[in-house]
């Protein structure tokens, strides 16, 4: 959740033009809300699955310590009360951040972690969109510097949950979720991972050019990358 808070702060902090308190609390604010929507949804979407597996088999819902019904109302007004704050800043960031729950609640949860081996990387837009919901945010409009942070993390996110994934191969396994260690082993991972880190230097080297950074960023991205 922080993280995903602190790519919506960067944003709005390397978004042109002058930034006010009551614009970053109350992104922040509908960020945090949004993320507890769509993990509540997750949660309930995925409760009989979560039984099966270690990592996740005491979850509230998973052991019935709460009902789908009050989650599902739980998550609704979380999701009601995001939208609310993101459309206080404008309309284009309150779209972002129902894009956002959508995509993670639905389209993630139901179609593409069980579905294909790609569900990661495809997955990974959803974790990239606090930077264009910070960005629109602060600006009220998409630009290149959102864009480019929004790159950095999606190709990050493959890198980072990659290992996480073959931490919990088994659990994967016991789930009946295509990650990629379970499907192409940890070898083919870990090289995965490598090239995903190499993308992610890449796209930070974008966004010294895309956004309001400069060489020293370029260099000192590029220094501590091969480091």
């Amino acid at each position: 959740m922080w993280l995903l808070c602190l790519v919506a702060g960067a944003a709005m902090a390397l978004a042109p033009g002058p930034l006010s308190p009551r614009v970053v609390v109350a992104t922040l604010g509908g960020g945090v809300l949004a993320i507890g929507s769509a993990g509540t949804f997750n949660h309930v979407l995925e409760r009989d699955v979560d039984r099966q597996m270690n990592r996740t088999s005491d979850r509230p819902l998973a052991v019935d310590r709460v009902s789908v019904r009050r989650a599902v109302a739980f998550g609704v007004v979380l999701g009601l009360a995001s939208l609310a704050l993101f459309a206080s800043v404008n309309l284009l960031a309150a779209a972002l951040g129902l894009l956002a729950v959508v995509f993670y609640s639905v389209v993630y949860t139901l179609v593409l972690k069980p579905n294909t081996v790609q569900n990661t990387v495809l997955g990974g837009a959803a974790g990239a969109l606090p930077a264009l919901i910070g960005w629109a945010a602060a600006t009220g409009s998409l630009g290149g510097g959102g864009a480019a942070l929004a790159l950095v993390v999606f190709c990050w996110t493959p890198a980072h949950f990659y290992n996480l994934a073959m931490a919990y191969r088994e659990d994967y396994a016991r789930g009946g979720f295509p990650m990629l260690p379970v499907v192409r082993g940890e070898t083919a991972t870990r090289k995965h991972v490598v090239y995903y880190l190499g993308a992610t230097l890449v796209a930070a080297g974008v966004l010294a050019f895309a956004g309001p950074l400069d060489l020293l960023y370029a260099l000192t991205t590029a220094v501590l990358g091969a480091v």
